[in-house]
């Protein structure tokens, strides 16, 4: 027997296809057309650079990936491993790094457009499915604040309006032009995304996502707070935002928490697909974006922890400056 995942189903499925870090990264590295001299002559350090350039995490990140992808007890997010669906499974890493046209991945991976792009999006909603287990908000919190928010946007092409030259309701002020929000929630006391809500169009305002969109509500239900910018005003009760009252160490966490936060949205826009301009449909964004966002909570966890704002830490910092 197996054991239980999170949702309590029972897992008996294990890998069948083991790949070490060193193995998937001299994949990786041959699959985008580094020959197999460049790889061997390179400093370690040298390859671990390329192959994160290419598919935006290290090799021991995608490994772990491509593992819970077999084991995993979600079916829309497993995979039967062999040599075929390592290659599948970097092409989508790498689409996801990269975001390349379509005649591009044809000349590099010698695919037709087609085939390309099922296997490139068939690779990223197997990823985003993974948001079953890899997302999720427990009833651990040691107090009332358990949250940073904020809305993260992504340039999208101008979409045609009826009327106008521009569509008020798409636009982006963090972009300058159409785009699409998504509201994120991470934990305060471990670094742990917790919430997506999404997508949104990028030029309705925060806190009307915050109030309509399900996170206040949630709030409210568990009586836990949250912490966001500027944007967030008009909910103190559920949400804090800067306040010209607040005491030194209270200002110190509030912008200790905000900055983690954007740590975060730093990592989500090294990948190309969400960093220049979305080409596709609303529907393959949210794929693109959550499968991103899963990349990034693995990261986190086995490459660049989020640093810890207990407030412990903070008071200790606040009483060093005073």
């Amino acid at each position: 027997m197996g054991d239980d995942d999170r949702n309590g189903n029972v897992v008996d499925a294990l890998a069948t296809h083991i790949v070490t870090s060193q193995d998937m990264q001299y994949t990786g590295l041959r699959l985008v057309g580094f020959s197999n001299r460049k790889v061997r002559k390179a400093a370690p350090l040298t390859n671990y650079r390329r192959f994160k350039s290419q598919f935006g995490v290290s090799a021991a990140t995608a490994s772990r990936v491509y593992a819970d992808l077999q084991e995993t007890a979600v079916e829309e997010a497993r995979i039967n491993g062999d040599n075929n669906q390592l290659r599948f499974f970097l092409m989508g890493l790498h689409y996801l790094r990269k975001y390349p046209t379509e005649d591009d991945l044809e000349a590099k991976f010698n695919y037709s457009n087609f085939w390309a792009r099922q296997k490139v999006w068939g690779i990223a909603k197997r990823i985003r499915a993974l948001k079953v287990e890899k997302i999720f908000w427990d009833n651990d919190g040691t107090g009332p604040w358990d949250l940073s928010v904020d809305g993260t946007h992504c340039a999208r092409y101008e979409p045609q309006h009826p009327e106008f030259s521009q569509d008020r309701k798409t636009y982006s002020h963090k972009c300058n032009r159409a785009g699409w929000d998504y509201e994120l929630g991470i934990r305060l006391h471990k670094p742990q995304l917790a919430w997506m809500s999404g997508p949104h169009p990028a030029g309705v305002h925060d806190i009307t996502v915050f109030r309509e969109k399900g996170l206040l509500d949630e709030l409210q239900r568990r009586g836990k707070k949250a912490i966001g910018d500027g944007g967030y005003c008009g909910e103190p009760k559920y949400i804090s935002s800067y306040n010209a009252f607040d005491n030194k160490g209270v200002r110190l966490f509030k912008s200790r928490a905000l900055k983690r936060h954007e740590n975060f949205n730093n990592l989500i826009k090294q990948f190309g697909i969400l960093n220049g301009v979305f080409r596709h449909s609303r529907e393959r964004f949210a794929v693109a974006f959550e499968a991103v966002c899963i990349l990034c909570q693995y990261r986190i966890e086995n490459e660049i922890p989020l640093y810890d704002i207990l407030i412990e830490d903070v008071v200790n910092k606040f009483r060093n400056n005073a």
